[in-house]
């Protein structure tokens, strides 16, 4: 078994929020990302053992991974009791039973802020390791975090299409259907360079127009933001629709969408495929993706940015 560093004591602030952030490692020191049935518990329970004060329990599951780590949070109401000494600790339960300490017994010392809170990047991070090597997955790191990202943008009900988003230390902008009514397309690129702004973005990339087949009163505003950014625009619609050729180079027999969901297409599918339309299979509606067309939404963005996935 690689060697994991042993876990730091770490102060809590009591009647204020308390996160941090689990970051798993394999029996070889590589990371590991849970799976769907697996359940960590993250405790802090009272040093003294002689204390009747309940431990505090925080769930973490496959669905809470941001950007390959397992961040965790407690309110100010849920710190507010908490003073003195306790211990930290952390468990996994595998979706087959098993079930193991992957974080030791580490001292916490819950404590009254004097003057002003000390915080930095990273206070919190704890370095687990279990007793295990990942499965082979085509998941990988940011995806849950992205796709609800793509989800909210596009949203039948979402009153922002235009919002920025640091995942690692990459900025996303994604561009849903535009009003192109009350929006001219110098507005919308002035909008992307302010959110740019606003969150300090050295290496910016910009996404979206995922419809703009559907929706030809936006061509222009696609040409006006593809324009502007180049290569570090992603041009999503256009890369699920790049049709997958049999050996002949000649007959299509699937699309990037299905090797990216890693289905088989239909012979409807082809159809559309031929027809340079999305299958049913991943949209809502017309302009509206489904969980998968979300999901291979968000595979491409993440190969395109961070060439994974």
């Amino acid at each position: 078994m690689a060697f994991i560093p042993f876990a730091k004591d770490l102060y809590l602030y009591t009647g204020s929020t308390f996160d941090g952030s689990i970051m798993i490692k394999d029996v070889h020191g590589e990371p590991f990302l849970i799976s769907e049935g697996d359940e960590i518990t993250f405790l802090i329970k009272k040093a003294d053992k002689n204390s009747t004060k309940e431990p505090v329990p925080i769930t973490i599951t496959f669905e809470d991974e941001v950007n390959g780590e397992y961040p965790f949070k407690l309110m100010p109401e849920k710190t507010s009791d908490l003073k003195g000494d306790y211990y930290y600790s952390a468990f996994i339960r595998f979706s087959d039973g098993d079930y193991y300490q992957i974080v030791p017994n580490t001292p916490l010392k819950a404590k009254i802020p004097m003057g002003v809170l000390s915080y930095c990047e990273n206070k919190n991070q704890i370095i687990a390791q279990v007793p295990r090597v990942m499965e082979e997955s085509d998941y990988c790191p940011a995806l849950n975090e992205l796709e609800a990202f793509i989800v909210c943008i596009d949203s039948e009900d979402n009153e922002r299409p235009v919002q920025i988003r640091r995942i690692n230390n990459k900025a996303i902008v994604l561009i849903g259907n535009i009003d192109t009514a009350n929006t001219t397309q110098n507005e919308l690129l002035e909008r992307i360079e302010r959110m740019a702004e606003f969150v300090g973005a050295e290496s910016l990339y910009v996404a979206g127009f995922f419809h703009a087949d559907e929706i030809p009163e936006q061509a222009s505003y696609y040409e006006a933001v593809k324009g502007t950014y180049g290569d570090r625009f992603i041009d999503v619609e256009t890369i699920l629709k790049t049709p997958v050729y049999g050996k002949d180079s000649e007959t299509i027999v699937s699309s990037a969408i299905f090797n990216l969901l890693k289905q088989r297409p239909s012979r409807d599918d082809i159809l559309s495929i031929i027809h340079n339309e999305y299958p049913d299979r991943i949209m809502q509606d017309e302009t509206h993706y489904n969980e998968k067309g979300c999901q291979a939404a968000a595979r491409v963005i993440l190969k395109e940015v961070f060439n994974i996935g």
